[in-house]
């Protein structure tokens, strides 16, 4: 049996298996809500109203049931760019009309993400509009939605072009270990964006203001205090004119770290539970969580770029998706770029089953960030803030236990209330 076969076959039974799985997981999952539809879980009874729970109980089955169909859209989508010919053609089509190498694998990448969004489309117009709009989440106009996905594209023509331009010339220029040089390039981009992003990138898309005066203020600045945490400011962002989901989080690095607060969840939470709720973020900070998490993202693309090298030139990898018909040998700038479209559709099958182990991990830093905020606050503001997100967000308060610990990066909420009071 030649290469190209055996990459082909075991891509497929990786592919095949992949999809298998996650519809079944996915199908547990909705019969278990179904099942424990009937009234509010003993743990949360006399907490959460039946109106609530019935509510986040269709919510969760209308996403499942949006989820099946976006699966399989993603699965056909994927198929059709490695065997159908589009992605030779598309690269044909770059090689044809641009001069430069470098701009025609710029080009492909670009013409090959187009493709990926435009074909998506439908889809996530009808999630925003259809879905989260039923449910009373959507806040987006068809005019702001699609302003965004125009600023998108212009921000990823002016970022991404550049970008890929020196990634290309890393792989080509810098002998057999192109790979340590393009993963210590993708590291520090990253970093360079984690800075940047909080400045420059975020408010294209949102509007920022610093905490107004107040209450508030006064609670969440002792408690940074107390914690000796240090940023640039609290600020709250416009969440409320795209969507009536809440959240918080920090964002960028060293003088440039700062705090957001969704303005949904300022109007949804008391002034002791946004504490708690600043407090487990800090918890992340303090209990080195994010330095870890970085670590083992780096350690992640250092892995990657390694196992890109062994396969980018590999020709079995061509010839097993588009066979004779790519038109450029894989040492061009264009022929790595072809290289890493073939690499980025085939990574999926090959690498979900690390999905649990990071989800695992991530759920013991939440767990460690509750404890950190119970003891910085109390016990009492961080179950309340935790339901209070939960009602509002809709959440599955009954999820398939299989299903949670294999998608799951946060615990779901009766054991994170059981936590907390334990």
């Amino acid at each position: 049996m030649t290469n190209d076969r055996i990459v082909l076959i075991v891509f497929l039974t990786f592919f095949v298996i992949e999809f298998i799985f996650e519809r079944v997981l996915a199908a547990l999952n909705a019969r278990h809500v179904e099942a424990h539809a009937a009234a509010v879980p003993a743990a949360l009874a006399g907490i959460v109203d039946d109106a609530t729970y019935r509510k986040s109980v269709e919510y969760t089955l209308a996403r499942a049931r949006f989820g099946h169909v976006a699966a399989i859209e993603g699965a056909a989508l994927s198929l059709v760019f490695l065997f159908s010919g589009l992605l030779p053609w598309l690269s044909g089509l770059a090689s044809q009309n641009i001069a430069n190498p470098y701009l025609s694998g710029v080009a492909f990448l670009f013409a090959f993400g187009l493709v990926g969004a435009v074909l998506g489309t439908p889809l996530d117009l009808y999630n925003t509009f259809a879905i989260e709009a039923q449910y009373g989440f959507n806040k987006t106009t068809l005019k702001m939605w699609i302003v965004d996905r125009i600023k998108g594209g212009v921000l990823g023509l002016v970022v991404g072009g550049p970008f890929i331009m020196v990634l290309l010339w890393l792989t080509l220029h810098t002998g057999d270990y192109w790979w340590l040089w393009a993963a210590a390039f993708m590291i520090g981009f990253q970093f360079l964006m984690m800075i940047l992003y909080p400045m420059l990138i975020a408010p294209l898309f949102n509007k920022f203001k610093p905490l107004e005066e107040g209450e508030l203020r006064r609670v969440l600045n002792d408690l940074a205090q107390r914690c000796q945490f240090g940023t640039s400011g609290i600020f709250v962002m416009d969440g409320s004119t795209r969507s009536a989901h809440s959240n918080a989080y920090f964002t960028g690095m060293g003088g440039a770290r700062r705090i957001v607060l969704y303005d949904t969840l300022v109007e949804q939470l008391s002034a002791a539970e946004l504490a708690a709720v600043l407090a487990h973020e800090i918890g992340h900070y303090k209990l080195k969580h994010i330095p870890k998490g970085l670590f083992l993202g780096c350690a992640m693309t250092l892995g990657g770029f390694y196992g890109l090298s062994l396969i980018l030139h590999w020709p079995p990898i061509y010839a097993a998706f588009g066979g004779a018909h790519w038109p450029v040998e894989s040492h061009t700038p264009l022929g790595v770029a072809q290289g890493f479209a073939i690499c980025s559709l085939i990574a999926g099958p090959l690498s979900f089953w690390s999905g649990p182990f990071f989800n695992a991990l991530s759920r013991k830093h939440e767990y460690e960030a509750d404890a950190y905020a119970k003891a910085h606050t109390d016990g009492k503001s961080m179950s309340g803030a935790l339901l209070k997100l939960s009602e509002k967000n809709l959440s599955n308060l009954t999820p398939h236990p299989l299903f949670s610990a294999y998608h799951y990066s946060h615990p779901a909420l009766i054991e994170r209330l059981a936590a907390i009071k334990k």
